[in-house]
């Protein structure tokens, strides 16, 4: 085996390194232990390198007959090492991209070194065009650091519609592609009168353009997704100024019931004095019938005991049996609306889940209490009928399209608090436990 053809072709595919480098760059945030993948990226790459060189080597191969089940097997073996939050669609748009920058550098350095390549009689490119080939892989990956990188970050991280990326990633593929095998590489051709200013032209005004579809897909999806943020903020707004209400009026009727028991008590003290015994055993027996309808109190707690009766009121009328044990302080180290918000919602959730079930299989479960004094934990777990609405991963509201507005408010507080949120399904129950650091 000749050692400098050997060379010449591992150089030919040493451009899967910055190839590489690049998909991984875009997809850092999203890979499962990015260190230990990029190493076996790393291993991957120069293996590759090394047995298709030694294949082209021996049997006088074009270093593009063995470029396509590279690139497939190396795309399934890249979505292996993804999250399970990323799509196919995603893995690749973001890995066309790389594609299109190796095919991008492998054609300019073919016409760029086409006078040199005129006289080449192999089967494989001359060191210059490789070494070439290698300096501009090095300055479109600096030029995609600064801006491809950083939008396909971004959009991994914001944007979470499946449809977007199903529409996007077909045209750098086939970009790709139409560079790779159908753009003409032969010296003879490309020095034919104007052709190689005309081919220089080509790809990078074509670059240019794949530059302009990217940033303006990045700008509608911003644009977007903020629309959307804004649209959940009113929701969410609307949804808080509801509750809002409701929590004011029972208010209100608490503090009537208060101001009616004081009337209540000086009529007592009144008979008492009289001494009229029968009429105060009626009064007594007539205001303890009024007092049973009332409900006892659910938490020390003035602001969540307002709530958990509004909710315990609503689940009765479901039939849906409520356990509560709110073991929470008076005083709360925290702005009671932020805790109402978090409670709120998830009992919302709750009893939304139990509607679709029977009445004998509905039951909710209901703690919070201080787990130190600067943590506040709550639970809320719900029998449900096992069907959950997932997209990418994600959980999706069951009565919209989209994320469901009360988790996004949940996420919101628990982020303001630095706590966490985790969410638990077994044996169709269904269990959010919210960890706040106060």
């Amino acid at each position: 085996m000749n050692a400098a053809i050997f060379g010449r072709y591992f150089l030919d595919y040493a451009l899967l390194y910055p190839s590489g480098f690049l998909c991984l760059a875009c997809l850092w945030e999203k890979v499962r232990s990015p260190r230990r993948t990029a190493c076996i990226a790393v291993v991957g790459i120069t293996a590759v390198c090394l047995v298709c060189a030694a294949l082209c080597t021996i049997f006088e191969l074009d270093s593009n007959f063995l470029l396509l089940p590279i690139v497939l097997c190396t795309f399934w073996l890249l979505h292996w090492r993804m999250n399970a939050e990323v799509t196919v669609s995603q893995t690749a748009f973001l890995f066309s991209i790389s594609a299109v920058m190796m095919a991008v550098c492998s054609l300019l350095s073919s016409i760029l070194n086409a006078r040199a390549e005129a006289d080449n009689p192999g089967t494989v490119c001359l060191l210059s065009t490789s070494l070439l080939r290698m300096v501009l892989a090095a300055v479109l990956c600096t030029l995609f650091w600064f801006t491809v990188v950083k939008w396909s970050r971004w959009l991994l991280r914001e944007y979470r519609g499946e449809a977007f990326w199903q529409s996007a990633w077909p045209l750098p593929a086939i970009y790709a592609v139409y560079l790779m095998y159908c753009m003409p590489k032969d010296s003879a051709i490309v020095l034919m009168n104007r052709v190689m200013i005309i081919a220089v032209l080509g790809v990078s005004i074509s670059l240019f353009g794949i530059f302009l579809l990217l940033y303006e897909m990045y700008r509608v999806a911003k644009e977007f997704t903020r629309s959307s943020q804004l649209d959940r903020e009113n929701q969410l707004l609307g949804m808080e100024a509801r509750r809002y209400t409701e929590l004011r009026t029972y208010m209100e009727n608490t503090r009537r019931l208060r101001h009616d028991f004081r009337q209540h008590l000086h009529v007592i003290a009144g008979l008492t004095e009289a001494g009229q015994l029968e009429e105060l055993k009626s009064y007594l027996h007539q205001y303890e019938s009024e007092l049973s309808e009332q409900r006892s109190a659910l938490c020390a707690n003035a602001a969540v005991d307002a709530l958990a009766g509004h909710y315990d009121n609503e689940a009765k009328q479901q039939a849906t049996p409520i356990e509560w044990k709110l073991e929470l302080p008076r005083q709360l180290p925290l702005p009671e609306a932020d805790l109402c918000t978090v409670l709120g919602n998830l009992l919302e959730n709750a009893l939304h889940a139990s509607q679709r079930l029977p009445p004998e299989q509905r039951q909710v479960r209901v703690m919070a209490r201080m787990l130190s004094p600067a943590m506040l934990g709550i639970v809320v777990e719900n029998n449900y009928d096992g069907v959950l609405k997932k997209q990418s991963g994600i959980l999706h509201s069951t009565k919209h399209e989209g994320v469901g507005v009360g988790l996004v408010s949940i996420e919101t507080a628990v982020h303001k608090y630095s706590g966490s949120l985790n969410i638990e399904t077994q044996n169709h129950v269904f269990r959010v436990n919210v960890l706040l650091n106060l």
